[in-house]
């Protein structure tokens, strides 16, 4: 009986979902345009979600073949653990390498060295515009230490067969072979080298030509292997945690990389206290990579070439071990790892199964996956919008059938499960067709645009899960809302049609709710006392939903507004009644609400990115305070009597110059932990000049703005030698004020301290970025501040013998390139003269060098690199935004179709087809109005409470600016007033061809 029961009401379960399946295909095919919409919305959004993750899948696909060739023919690398980024590479003693080549398990030892250098075509140099922002501030330059590598690592090897697979031509041949040259195919790539090119490369101390001899395969991306432990690792001296089976594929070798606990800084070589001789002057810091292990963008050459190139004997940095057939990774770790620890610095193994490791947490994987993620909520939120906006218009057209189907049979349930199973018969379907579409562009787009695709791009699981997955969930959560309002409709309402009365009270409650939760963000940011941490807590996991919530229920106030103020300026553009668009948005609330959302997803992501990235732009872009022109003249500076010669070259002014003395020194905070806020520039750069030139008279050299203190009484402190200018941001970021001290240790000798009193604070807009490409950053790639003090004073405190800066004004008609080489002549005075650099001793410089770091340059690099990140990360917005326009499309046409039979009256009583179509077109573009406004004021708070939290996240403490840039989001506002006016193209065609009787029939067939 039970089962005769049971068996009784699964069949009346599967009758029953058999009726809902036939009810919602019967609709889909009542309406197969809406369908069709619908299904392009889900498909646009899945193809793009594809686009973006399957160049993660492929970079998953490669690991194991980058791994390979990032070893090439090695099987593991020996190397230390290395410093914080910048900091001198550690070496490794001959004594280790002799002892491993003497292991009778080791087959080959390839000790290697790496150096920064700037490489450009040999025939480049015909005076054209780089294409790049750093092109424009390094050039033919030598690399610095506060900007980051850009061009290839020079790597010294002795190795008489080629590390990798040789690509083009051939390896290096015998040591007589000076000025030969091989590079990665990334090098070539980036450079348009081919083999029997010549390269010029260009070092701290010389610049050298080379010519190309070969191109070898090296692997696409670097893998990180730094960092903090992970499962496996081991301490120095400690055992290993992890075991065997990590083996190289093809190679059965297992084994499992190592990383040791250090991480000082190398000691100085030679330091030497104030006051010491002209011949023992300070140290500098020689540009290092920020790259361990071997890299994967190299110019390979000989030892004795890159020896001439660099002014020094470099030492090796990195073992490339190749073990013989009967030894595995394993075994030798066994043998090895007690001497690899006790090694001064401690020295770590990396075999294949740690490069995997590290090809799993290098950037390039972190930057897709971050952009994956970015993708999936794009996608999910376009399905969620799109499919909810087809279920809505369903809702509310479909009222009477609902309650004919609730009077005759149906449950309140089986209703909702109506609205649930086309949800998910129109993600299904959109999914399917995104999978196609996004096969066919990997397929077709990897090969015509690669550009496009360029870590590859494989369709793989992890594209189809993950798409299958948000777009199921977006379908899901789009059905909650119209299976509620479908549940409610009551038998009684199939007798007639419910009247539509806006209620005017709902939607300005909700608009003061939300006005109250968006106001709560800014009030977080700017105004409650509490600390950095919490402030950050507060702001990501509370506030800023919360501001995503006010928005949300701002949106049908903003529409009414909107409805109500722009719609009559709408009406008489389009030469309409007013009274034709006077409720036409209200009455349809729910309808014009969720288009305006739709809209405002992609459209308030693009402003408020917008919004926050020029508003960070305007402190690091160079002010009016800054001379034109800093000059630097490294690596050995200028003697005396060339001073003079500075001001005499053409197109300088000869009375606007003032010399420099910079250093750059670590603070000492006195055993306390240093400020929260300047956790990334433990280091300022004290620069030593004349107080009165630079801030005294009518029209001072350096016309700072004074934001605590007077220029009268700074002017006198730094002229009694113990008084500093301090930059805004530095007192903001320590706490510190007028009259407090800043102790610095300098780098020629350690154990003393150098004091200065604060007497003035000043802002420096732009002063990053002037100390990042000029040279002044001696010692580290970050600082905390610039810092002004007596230039006499700061000689003798850091030993600072030799001019080696000046700022300086030019001639307007000044040609910048003949003012630099005139430079350049000058600090060829001084060729093959010696320095002593950090970690490495004393260094020939072959070829001195005079850096001229421009104003005007640099504000237009900014610029150039502004704009080229800030638009990189507002695409994937601008893609939301055209894929949203689509529920725009379904909302024209419901709207189109509920307004049916009112369309055949109007044109009854003489309403032209013109009018109608314009009405169509004052209707979208009301809803386009709503969502600028609406994305405006998302974008203008969630940008500008961004802008005030980047001073709590120890990367930059200086006041929060505001910058509204009108001429990025008008086109934004453009692209969203086009997109709505498409969607309404055809619906407005569509009404205005019709004729009056057929617009009646249609309409009360439709009631």
């Amino acid at each position: 009986m039970q089962t005769s029961d049971g068996f009784s009401s699964s069949h009346s379960t599967i009758t029953k979902l058999r009726l809902i399946v036939r009810l919602v295909t019967s609709q889909m095919r009542l309406h197969p345009g809406r369908v069709a919409i619908t299904t392009l919305g889900v498909i646009a959004s899945t193809c793009a979600l594809v686009w973006v993750v399957s160049g993660y899948d492929a970079l998953v696909s490669q690991f194991d073949e980058n791994a390979n060739k990032y070893l090439g023919r090695y099987d593991a690398i020996v190397m230390s653990s290395g410093g914080p980024p910048g900091t001198p590479p550690a070496t490794i003693g001959s004594p280790l390498i002799e002892a491993l080549r003497r292991d009778v398990g080791v087959r080959e030892v390839n000790p290697i060295n790496g150096s920064r250098v700037t490489a450009t075509r040999g025939g480049d140099a015909d005076g054209t515009q780089p294409a790049s922002s750093l092109g424009l501030l390094i050039g033919e330059r030598p690399p610095v230490n506060g900007a980051p590598p850009i061009g290839p690592t020079l790597v010294a090897t002795p190795a008489s067969d080629p590390p990798y697979e040789v690509v083009d031509g051939k390896w290096l041949g015998s040591a007589d072979q000076a000025g030969s040259a091989v590079v990665g195919e990334n090098v070539a790539k980036e450079l348009q080298l081919s083999v029997g090119d010549e390269l010029l490369v260009t070092s701290f101390g010389n610049q050298v030509r080379l010519k190309l001899v070969g191109i070898i395969e090296q692997a696409p991306q670097t893998p990180s292997l730094g960092g903090g432990r992970r499962r496996g690792d081991r301490t120095a001296g400690g055992p290993v945690a992890g075991g065997p089976g990590n083996g190289r594929p093809g190679g059965g070798r297992p084994g499992i990389g190592e990383r040791s606990g250090y991480g000082r800084r190398p000691p100085a070589i030679n330091s030497k206290s104030a006051g010491t001789s002209a011949s023992e002057t300070s140290e500098i810091g020689l540009p290092s990579g920020f790259i361990q292990g071997v890299p994967t963008s190299a110019i390979y050459v000989r030892p004795g070439v890159a020896d001439e190139i660099n002014g020094y004997s470099g030492k090796p940095q990195v073992l490339q071990i190749a073990l013989r057939d009967t030894v595995s990774s394993e075994t030798f770790r066994e043998v090895w790892e007690a001497k690899f620890a006790a090694h001064t610095p401690p020295l770590k193994l990396i075999d294949f199964a740690a490069v995997r490791r590290g090809m799993e947490s290098s950037r390039t994987v972190s930057g897709q996956q971050s952009q994956a993620w970015a993708a999936t909520g794009m996608a999910s939120l376009a399905a969620i919008f799109i499919i909810f906006s087809t279920l809505s218009m369903g809702v509310s057209e479909r009222a009477r059938e609902f309650a004919m189907l609730r009077a005759v049979a149906l449950t309140r349930f089986q209703v909702a499960g109506i609205i649930a199973v086309e949800s998910v018969v129109l993600a299904l379907l959109g999914w399917g067709g995104g999978l196609l579409a996004g096969w066919l562009m990997v397929l077709v787009g990897s090969r015509m645009l690669p550009a496009l695709f360029s870590s590859g791009a494989v369709l793989g699981w992890g594209s189809i899960a993950l798409s299958g997955l948000t777009v199921l969930a977006g379908a899901t959560a789009a059905a909650i809302l119209p299976a509620w309002r479908a549940m409610r409709i009551k038998p009684l309402e199939a007798m007639s049609a419910r009247p539509v009365t806006p209620n005017t009270r709902w939607w300005v409650v909700l608009g003061a709710i939300g006005f109250v939760l968006s106001a709560a963000t800014p009030i977080t940011v700017f105004m409650l006392p509490m600390s950095d941490s919490w402030r950050t807590w507060c702001y990501s996991f509370v506030t800023y939903p919360m501001l995503l919530l006010g928005m949300v229920l701002l949106a049908p106030a903003v529409v009414v507004g909107c409805e109500r103020l722009c719609g009559p300026f709408v009406t008489r553009l389009l030469r309409l009644d007013q009274r034709m668009m006077k409720t036409q948005l209200s009455s349809n609330l729910w309808r014009s609400v969720g288009a305006t959302l739709a809209l405002s997803v992609g459209l308030g992501l693009y402003a408020s990115t917008q919004t926050w990235g020029y508003s960070m732009l305007v402190p690091f872009t160079p002010g009016a305070w800054l001379p034109d022109a800093l000059v630097a003249f490294h690596p050995v500076g200028l003697e005396e009597q060339d001073v003079p010669l500075v001001s005499q070259v053409d197109g300088v002014r000869a009375d606007q110059v003032i010399p420099l003395a910079i250093e750059q020194a670590k603070f000492d905070w006195g055993g306390d932990a240093p400020p929260s806020r300047m956790r990334f520039g433990d280091n300022g750069i004290v620069c030593g000049l004349d107080p009165q030139r630079a801030f005294g008279g009518d029209r001072p050299f350096l016309d700072v703005s004074f934001v605590r203190g007077t220029r009268e009484a700074a002017i006198d402190a730094i002229e009694n030698g113990v008084g500093c200018v301090v930059s805004e941001d530095f007192v903001m970021g320590t706490g510190l004020d007028l009259g407090d001290e800043v102790t610095f240790v300098p780098p020629a000798d350690e154990s003393q301290r150098v004091r200065y009193r604060i007497a003035g604070v000043v802002a420096l807009p732009g002063w990053q970025w002037v100390t990042k490409f000029s040279g002044v950053r001696r010692h580290f790639v970050r600082t905390g501040t610039l810092l002004f003090a007596n230039r006499q004073r700061v000689r003798e405190d850091f030993a600072l013998e030799r001019p080696e800066f000046f700022w300086l004004n030019l001639e307007q008609d000044a040609d910048l390139a003949k003012v630099e080489a005139d430079f350049q002549a000058i600090a060829e005075r001084h060729r093959g003269e010696t320095f002593v650099a950090t970690g490495v001793g004393e260094v020939n410089a072959y070829r001195p060098f005079a850096r001229m770091t421009a104003t005007e340059t640099v504000k237009r690099a900014i610029q150039m690199r502004a704009d080229d990140m800030i638009w990189g990360m507002s695409y994937l917005p601008l893609v939301t935004l055209v894929i949203m326009s689509l529920a725009i499309a379904n909302t024209v046409i419901a709207s189109v179709r509920s307004r049916t039979w009112e369309f055949g009256v109007m044109r009854s009583i003489g309403v032209t087809r013109s009018q109608l179509i314009r009405l169509v077109f004052a209707e979208t573009s009301l809803i386009a109005i709503s969502a600028c406004m609406l994305s405006l004021g998302f974008g203008l708070i969630a940008g500008w409470c961004g802008v005030g939290m980047a001073q709590f996240g120890g990367w930059f403490a200086g006041p929060p600016s505001f910058l509204i840039p009108w001429g990025q989001l008008s086109i934004g506002f453009g692209i969203t007033l086009l997109l709505c006016l498409i969607a309404g193209l055809w619906p407005a065609i569509k009404t205005g061809r019709a004729e009056p009787l057929g617009l009646l029939q249609a309409g009360r067939g439709s009631q």
